[in-house]
């Protein structure tokens, strides 16, 4: 939050008021409850304990106060590719599961004894005997999975973790990658169908929460972990619609978050309840107010390539369009859905680079990465609802072309992109009159830990840089924001031995 001045009552005041403008002011401090949160289960989950531990302790001095990591129901259950579920098989027991929490375990005990919390979104995949669905074992495993043993997996899980209080469920719904299907023909037209069906999930996932401990007066629980965008092949109307014709049911593949949202809320596209032949198909009828206090989305841009603040389609909620998706949540709160005012996370979120081997055209420039974060660390900061900021991989993946090229190292040895420092101490900087705003963040600061971090400066066409001001951060998260003088030229942050990326005044 950047520090108000005070109205002059008089005239008579007007010039000292320019002159005092002109002077540095005292730094302003953020709210202190905004998390930062890292996801990467290749290395934590995905590659023996030794790599587990040292990227947990990297996530840590990075400054990551939250870990998370989708539990894939399929690769915990046994005979998961078996269409008939195992004899004698208690899915509500961790015990029931053999030994297939134990990359698991040692990751929530391991951010644990370092501080950090953990969110769990148990998802899919699915066992192939959990599926409601005929074909083949691959296509049954993201079709139609069994609320009643979906809500038998997470109170396993919530059985075997009392001591993690951070809960999101289900990973993407509103892409057929992770459930399916987006949209079933029902009476001659496609209609959209993974919002009932994730409905159904969340209300059975939220239950099992409450049955072994965690609920929302002792818990987070966040509903959602939506993809930002929709595909809309031509005729289907994916992006707005809840209904389409009949031959778009199996050419669409990801529904918008919005119109999956008013599916799952049974909201019209005014904001009011869902009634007639939509609010049938919804299974609108006896809503009743979902238990949670969060929401999970993944606000990236298309390809994870474009600027934060570059444009969207209609339906689409990015990190530059978030007042969409607070305003779908109102809406939600006033028809008694969901609780009001519910806070956002944003628990996915990263730049696609073009690492040496991968030629991918949708890709940012490593600078661009690096400016792309902390950017969208500033637009996060000035929404109030917006609780939790994600960093998607420390490591870029190995699967050259099919992978996320999104870390902030590169997989082939290692080496640090610029982004790993911007990610520590991320700066921008904006016009405030004839002052500049610096935001920053030392973000691997403890909380309650003192601080200092020099804002410094350098002349247009030099790289000779100044300390222009020492600013004491004590927010819990490292959060500050200062008015300088605008001198033009280039700013930066140093921190100890650690120097953020060099920013100039952004247009925006």
């Amino acid at each position: 939050m950047t520090e108000t001045r005070r109205r002059r009552a008089r005239r008579l005041f007007a010039v000292a008021a320019v002159c005092t403008a002109a002077l540095p002011t005292a730094p302003a401090l953020a709210a202190p409850d905004q998390l930062s949160l890292i996801e990467d289960e290749k290395l934590m989950l995905e590659s023996g304990p030794e790599v587990q531990a040292q990227a947990l302790d990297e996530a840590k001095a990075l400054g990551a106060d939250l870990i998370r990591a989708n539990v894939i129901w399929a690769r915990v259950a046994p005979s998961s590719n078996s269409t008939k579920k195992p004899k004698g098989f208690n899915g509500k027991k961790p015990e029931s599961y053999g030994g297939n929490f134990a990359m698991l375990d040692s990751f929530v005990a391991g951010a644990q004894a370092r501080g950090m919390q953990v969110l769990l979104t148990p998802t899919g995949p699915i066992p192939a005997w959990a599926s409601r669905c005929k074909g083949s074992v691959a296509a049954r495993k993201v079709c139609k999975p069994d609320p009643k043993l979906f809500g038998d997996f997470v109170r396993a899980l919530g059985t075997k973790y009392p001591t993690v209080k951070y809960w999101s469920i289900w990973n993407e719904p509103n892409l057929g990658s992770w459930l399916k299907p987006q949209y079933e023909v029902v009476g001659g037209v496609a209609v959209q169908k993974s919002a009932s069906l994730y409905r159904s999930l969340a209300k059975s996932a939220i239950s099992s929460l409450r049955a072994t401990g965690h609920k929302t007066t002792t818990d987070q629980i966040w509903l959602g972990e939506t993809a930002p965008l929709g595909d809309d092949p031509s005729g289907c109307s994916a992006q707005r619609k809840l209904r389409a014709p009949k031959g778009c049911a199996k050419k669409i593949t990801k529904t918008s978050p919005e119109t999956f949202l008013r599916g799952v809320f049974c909201l019209s596209k005014s904001g009011g309840s869902l009634g007639g032949v939509e609010g049938k198909e919804q299974g609108c009828k006896g809503y009743k107010k979902l238990a949670i206090n969060g929401y999970a989305h993944h606000p990236y841009t298309r390809g994870g390539s474009r600027p934060p603040l570059s444009k969207t389609n209609a339906g689409e909620i990015t990190i530059g369009v978030a007042s969409r998706l607070t305003r779908l949540l109102d809406q939600a709160g006033k028809r008694k859905r969901i609780p009001s005012k519910l806070p956002v996370h944003f628990t996915e979120h990263g730049w696609q680079t073009n690492p040496p081997g991968v030629n991918d055209i949708f890709a940012v420039t490593d600078a661009q990465q690096s400016e792309y974060i902390n950017q969208s660390d500033w637009i996060a900061y000035k929404n109030k609802r917006v609780k939790t900021v994600a960093q998607y991989k420390i490591v870029d993946d190995q699967s050259i072309g099919a992978g996320f090229q999104m870390g902030l190292r590169l997989f082939n040895g290692g080496a640090r992109k610029p982004s790993y420092d911007a990610y520590k101490l991320p700066i921008w900087v904006s016009k405030k009159g004839s002052n500049v705003t610096v935001y920053g963040q030392v973000r691997p600061l403890e909380p309650g830990a003192a601080g200092t971090v020099d804002v410094q400066n350098a002349p247009a066409g030099s790289s000779a840089f100044k300390t222009v001001q020492s600013v004491p951060v004590t927010s819990a998260n490292g959060i500050f924001t200062v008015d300088l003088p605008d001198t033009g030229g280039t700013w930066r942050l140093k921190w100890g031995d650690v120097t953020s990326r060099q920013a100039e005044v952004a247009s925006k």
